[in-house]
C-alpha cells in the first residue's frame, strides 16, 4: 500500500473501536427502544447530515430489493447495514482502513447482517472486483481523500453493469478561501484532495459515464450542523454514541473547522449522480 494510502488509514483508526462502540451500544439500548441499526447510525453515518443525507441518495439511486451495491469508503459499515436493512440490498463494502473493515464485520455479524454485507480493505483506484459486476456504485465523503480521481472515476465505471448508476455525495470546492484544518477526513493539507464539482463531472464524463447536475446539499448540511450546536447548547453531555468516537478528541475542532467553511461558501457538500450507458 502507498504511503499516503497509510497516512490516510492511520487518520481514521483508532485502535479501540469495537469496545467502545460496544459500550456506547449498550449504554444507548438501556434508553432507547429503537433498533441497533437505527442507534449505530449515530456513529456510523460518517458524514455530513448522517442518516438524513444516506436516505436521501438512496432514495435516488436503488431501484428495489436485490440490488448489488458496490459501496466505496464504506467505513464501519453503516451506509451497508441501511441500505440491506431498510432497501434490500446486497452491499459489498470496501475501505482503506483495516480497523473501520473488522470493526462493521464484527458489529454486522452481531446484527446477523453477514450474509446481506461483506467488507474488505481495498483501494478504491484498483478495486478488485470484475467489470460490470454491480447495479449500484455509492460513496459518500471519500473523494476528498483521493487525488487520483481519473483512476478513480475509471474503476467506478469498470465495475458499474451496463444501465447502472453511481452515486457520489462528497464535500465539493465551491470557494477560493484556503482550507481550515484540522477536518474530519484530514488532519493537515497532504491528505485533503477536495475538488469542484465542475472537476468531478469531467473525470465522470471522461471515463464513460454521463453526470447529471450536481445537487447542492448545502441545506441539508446547515441544518445538521445547527441541530448539533443546539444539542450541546442544551448541555446534553457526550453522547454514548456518536461521531466522536471515529474522528477522536479532536472531534469538535474538525466539525466547528468544516461547519464554518460550509458556512462562508469555501466548501459545499454535493451530490452526483451519474450513469453508465446501457
Amino acid at each position: 500500500m502507498q504511503s499516503s494510502h497509510t497516512g490516510i488509514a492511520g487518520h481514521y483508526t483508532r485502535g479501540n473501536l469495537l469496545e467502545a462502540i460496544r459500550t456506547g451500544l449498550a449504554a444507548a439500548r438501556a434508553q432507547s427502544d429503537a433498533s441497533a441499526v437505527e442507534l449505530l447510525a449515530s456513529v456510523d453515518e460518517f458524514h455530513i447530515g448522517g442518516r438524513t443525507a444516506t436516505q436521501a441518495v438512496a432514495d435516488r439511486v436503488i431501484p428495489g430489493p436485490g440490488c448489488q451495491v458496490l459501496d466505496i469508503g464504506c467505513g464501519i459499515g453503516g451506509t451497508a447495514r441501511l441500505l440491506a436493512t431498510k432497501y434490500g440490498c446486497q452491499v459489498t463494502g470496501i475501505d482503506l482502513t483495516q480497523e473501520f473493515v473488522d470493526v462493521g464485520n464484527q458489529l454486522n455479524a452481531d446484527l446477523g447482517l453477514s450474509d446481506d454485507i461483506a467488507l474488505s480493505v481495498a483501494d478504491a483506484t484498483d478495486i478488485p472486483f470484475g467489470d460490470d459486476r454491480f447495479d449500484r456504485v455509492t460513496m459518500l465523503h471519500v473523494g476528498m481523500n483521493i487525488a487520483a480521481k481519473n483512476l478513480l472515476m475509471a474503476e467506478i465505471a469498470r465495475v458499474l453493469k451496463p444501465g447502472g448508476t453511481a452515486a457520489i455525495y462528497d464535500v465539493m470546492r465551491t470557494g477560493d478561501a484556503p482550507l481550515r484544518f484540522p477536518v474530519p477526513w484530514a488532519s493537515e493539507q497532504s491528505m485533503s484532495f477536495v475538488a469542484t464539482p465542475g472537476d468531478y463531472a469531467a473525470h465522470l464524463a471522461a471515463a464513460g459515464l454521463v453526470p447529471v447536475d450536481p445537487i447542492s446539499m448545502r441545506d441539508t448540511a446547515l441544518a445538521f450542523f445547527e441541530q448539533a450546536r443546539a444539542r450541546m447548547a442544551a448541555g446534553g453531555g457526550t453522547s454514548p454514541l456518536g461521531v466522536h468516537l471515529v474522528m477522536g478528541q479532536d472531534a469538535r475542532e474538525k466539525v466547528a473547522n468544516l461547519s464554518a467553511m460550509v458556512e462562508a461558501g469555501t466548501v459545499c457538500p454535493t451530490l452526483i449522480l451519474a450513469g453508465k450507458p446501457a
